[in-house]
């Protein structure tokens, strides 16, 4: 039986070959930042308009790159050998780390050019907690698209239903994630005798609870999604 490592493997070298969730997310990012800063550089921001960007970018390039996690399998007729030499666990967690990966390095490429573009302070931000927020914030993104990825994998429409199904299972996450980016971006915490790490402790452990939930209702459901 094949393990979590080699369908992450499979799938590195599959998207390696083709480039296609490369291609198009690329596309997307680059477009996004420089539509964002030609539109919005001379425009006088509030601090927190950076920071709520970053994570309509994870929801819309995590919508544009995720969403074929589980339509080359059936494109090119390899979903029955996975089923045959993976176990349903093994398959969803190998392409589970694979778009963690990918998108994680995306937003934490895409957030500094952002704010740069948006001539937000760098120095003022707090890298780790930003970090960590962002990384948190895409583990949840990652593991409620995989899911709902295979659940749209055989249907027409599944460019839009996917982002439909998604979006209002990830409300909880991003609320918590944009609370994190305030105290990452030092909002709020004038007067406040916290430093910004308590104060973004909770948003983390929300942020904790919740990937932690989704990829353990995912593993669960997975196995009746997979073999139906």
């Amino acid at each position: 039986m094949l393990g979590v490592g080699a369908v992450f493997l499979k799938e590195v070298r599959t998207e390696w070959r083709t480039r296609v969730a490369l291609s198009g997310v690329g596309l997307f990012v680059v477009g996004a930042l420089v539509l964002l800063g030609l539109g919005l550089k001379q425009a006088k921001l509030d601090r927190l308009t950076p920071g709520a960007l970053v994570w309509v970018l994870a929801l819309f390039t995590a919508a544009t790159g995720l969403g074929r996690a589980f339509v080359q399998e059936a494109e090119r007729g390899t979903a029955l050998a996975l089923r045959l030499y993976a176990s349903p666990n093994a398959v969803w967690l190998g392409k589970f780390a694979f778009n963690a990966v990918l998108l994680l390095v995306l937003n934490l490429l895409t957030a500094p050019v952002l704010f740069s573009l948006l001539e937000l302070d760098l120095a003022s931000v707090n890298v780790g907690i930003l970090c960590c927020v962002l990384g948190m914030g895409t583990l949840a993104i990652a593991a409620v698209f995989t899911t709902m990825a295979a659940l749209v994998a055989q249907t027409t429409a599944r460019g839009g239903l996917l982002a439909a199904l998604a979006f209002p299972l990830l409300v909880p996450a991003f609320q918590a994630g944009l609370n994190g980016t305030k105290a990452a971006l030092g909002i709020g915490l004038e007067g406040v005798k916290s430093s910004a790490w308590q104060v973004a402790g909770a948003d983390l452990a929300m942020l904790s609870l919740y990937t932690a939930a989704a990829v353990l209702l995912s593993l669960w459901l997975f196995d009746f999604i997979w073999n139906d």
